[in-house]
């Protein structure tokens, strides 16, 4: 087994000899994915056995200008849900909360102003497993609060809307967590970040987190973020540090500070168990599939935080084990998580760019082929497109999207983004089943999914930020607001894995 040695740095020495190759390999793997990203600063933790044995840090792009360790803090975005979730799930264990009750049986006037049937059917589960069907938010501001949660669920529940139906599908959304937020704030009495860290972060031993800015400066000790996608400076590279903005009132979605070593102690709990943390039944549901994300692959889901996927792509092959992951993009900054219990193994990676694929070192620290045995890839892709064609429409964002085919495939109109000159391509690329990806202009492109009811037809055309009713008759109906390109096309907060 390996067997690292923390030093005063935050470094590690191997002890034994033996561990050299992946050493050498492992730093080798960074430092291409860091030219590759074109990252300053950079962290990793790598889990075998219930252990960390090998982490490290890369570059000094920090406030400090120390070099990075694998204790430096970072931005990690939606690696914040599992955090979330954990403390949630606790006030399941202590009796405040039920996943199949109503929101609104804890949250006082919980009422959706646009849409006041729907609220009292969003259960706490949903909130959890991403079916919420709350339209997704991905704000930033420059002041923080304990208050600014409950503001901001108030908020939505005034402007907001429901994309679809609750408990009805997938469809990834920051607003859920929010939500799960407040719940964990009504139960307990007092403020989320404080529940998080004295009932998650100090019993797995999670030192080095943070969710406010005042804590982060304190600390001193983290990375400066980079980032091209900054609104004010489109294009150009922005750094940002610790008080460049807040997430406060989006921290149970997105806004802890954490480190590779604190992760990694996140991953361990998340792959073992701890009863003295969660219950064992409550553990193996949030580990569990509870729900397909529809995404076109044989088995692909949500649990409660978590993505949960059999089937990982890796070079040539796909190994059929089991992995829990998450991701976290922001400003700035990239988190990833990947988990594989069975053969418990694990790997965090830390990086100071948004949208950032460690794709060589982290198939470098998880090494599945020299653990599993990899299968011959195959991938259904759809070459009948009649189930598509129709129109769809949903009445609060974007109107329409028309869907017709020819000889060559499956085609998009999307009238309300032509009225505002946002490009897109119209022909949609087939990619699995029921799923096809919109290509843009400028080389980007996000997924689209057909859901299904339970006769077999297409219902829905789902993407993040806009889920459509397919509708009789083929009018174009246009959206009853402006569309503002920073929401449709956002970088910011996605969920995005090294692993197919």
């Amino acid at each position: 087994m390996l067997a690292l040695l923390f030093l005063a740095c935050g470094s590690q020495e191997i002890l034994d000899s033996g561990l050299d190759d992946f050493d050498t390999e492992i730093r080798a793997a960074i430092e291409a994915d860091i030219a590759s990203i074109g990252a300053t600063a950079f962290s990793m933790a790598v889990i075998r056995e219930g252990e960390v044995v090998w982490s490290d840090g890369f570059g000094t792009h920090t406030k400090s200008g120390v070099p990075v360790t694998a204790d430096t803090l970072f931005r990690v975005a939606s690696l914040t849900k599992p955090m979330t979730a954990i403390s949630v799930l606790q006030q399941v264990d202590d009796g405040c909360l039920d996943l199949d009750a109503p929101v609104d049986a804890y949250i006082e006037d919980f009422v959706m102003k646009k849409q006041p049937e729907m609220a009292s059917e969003l259960l706490v589960r949903d909130t959890l497993n991403m079916s919420g069907g709350l339209a997704d938010y991905q704000l930033v501001g420059d002041d923080e609060g304990n208050r600014k949660l409950e503001e901001f669920v108030a908020y939505t529940l005034q402007v907001g809307f429901f994309l679809s139906p609750p408990g009805r599908m997938y469809n990834y959304s920051n607003t859920n967590f929010a939500v799960a937020g407040r719940l964990v704030e009504v139960c307990s009495g007092t403020n989320f970040r404080s529940m998080v860290k004295d009932t998650v972060w100090d019993p797995l031993g999670m030192v080095n987190s943070a969710f406010s800015t005042k804590d982060v400066v304190a600390n001193g000790d983290y990375a400066i973020g980079v980032t091209t996608g900054w609104p004010e400076q489109l294009g150009e590279e922005v750094e940002l540090d610790a008080e460049s903005f807040s997430t406060s009132h989006l921290w149970p979605a997105m806004g802890a500070w954490s480190s590779a070593n604190d992760l990694a102690m996140l991953g361990m709990f998340l792959m073992e168990g701890d009863a003295d943390v969660l219950s064992t039944d409550l553990h193996s549901a949030m580990t569990s599939l509870q729900i397909d994300t529809e995404e076109g692959y044989s088995s692909k889901g949500y649990g409660y935080g978590l993505n949960v996927k059999t089937g990982i792509k890796m070079g040539d092959a796909v190994y059929p084990v089991t992995m829990l992951s998450h991701t976290g993009q922001i400003y700035g900054n990239s988190a990833h998580l990947y988990l594989i219990p069975e053969l418990e193994i694990g790997v965090v990676a830390l990086i100071n760019r948004e949208l950032a694929m460690p794709v060589q070192s982290v198939e470098a620290a998880l090494d599945l082929a020299s653990l599993s045995q990899g299968e011959a890839i195959t991938t259904e892709i759809p070459d009948e497109f009649s189930d598509y064609v129709g129109s769809y429409f949903n009445e609060f964002i974007y109107g329409s999207f028309i869907l017709t085919s020819d000889e060559a495939g499956l085609l998009i109109e999307i009238p309300s983004l032509d009225q505002d000159g946002i490009g897109y391509e119209e022909r949609l690329e087939p990619v699995r089943p029921d799923n096809f990806v919109i290509h843009y202009p400028n080389g980007t492109a996000d997924p689209l999914s057909f859901i299904r009811d339970e006769a077999g037809d297409v219902e829905y055309i789902r993407h993040r930020i806009y889920v459509g009713e397919r509708v009789d008759g083929s009018a174009i109906q246009a959206a009853g607001a402006p569309v503002d390109p920073s929401v449709w096309r956002s970088a910011m907060d996605v969920s995005i894995s090294v692993f197919d």
